[in-house]
């Protein structure tokens, strides 16, 4: 598993918004998503390209969280004609593990290397702000399917 350390500047993402613990059905939020607005709408939005985001913010301590199945955003008065949550993002320095496989394993896998390997072995803990879950085209269930994972970092 390919981690690279990035800095990154504040950004803004639109989509459904749903507080949710890690037994959540999270295709459910997507589907939710794609039946208030179209694939091509969310591209609109943002960039165009092709790029979808699943963060989760506001972690509480009964281990529930917000998590937004979204798209990055430029054009936030046409988000909010579209009745979709912003979520604003600061900047951040991100670890950036890069995950291949079919989901969900692929990233629960990468949570596990992030989490029991990686920042034990690198004096890293996770920042506090929204994580990512990137997504690029392509089908998901492939075993070669290629996304990453973003999370925040700040030294123990």
């Amino acid at each position: 598993m390919k981690v690279r350390i990035e800095e990154k500047q504040g950004f803004k993402v639109a989509g459904v918004a749903t507080r949710a613990t890690p037994d959540s059905n999270f295709m459910q939020i997507w589907n939710d998503l794609f039946a208030q607005v179209t694939a091509d709408e969310l591209k609109s939005l943002g960039v165009g390209d092709g790029k979808s985001y699943g963060s989760c913010y506001d972690a509480k301590s009964d281990g529930s969280f917000m998590y937004i199945a979204s798209y990055d955003v430029i054009d936030e008065e046409k988000a909010k004609q579209l009745n979709l949550e912003i979520l604003e993002v600061p900047p951040a320095t991100y670890a950036i593990f890069e995950l291949i496989g079919a989901l969900p394993n692929n990233i629960k896998n990468g949570w596990h290397e992030a989490m029991h390997n990686y920042f034990p072995a690198n004096g890293y803990r996770h920042a506090g702000t929204p994580d990512f879950e990137v997504y690029f085209p392509g089908n998901m269930q492939a075993d070669d399917y290629e996304m990453e994972l973003w999370i925040p970092i700040a030294k123990i």
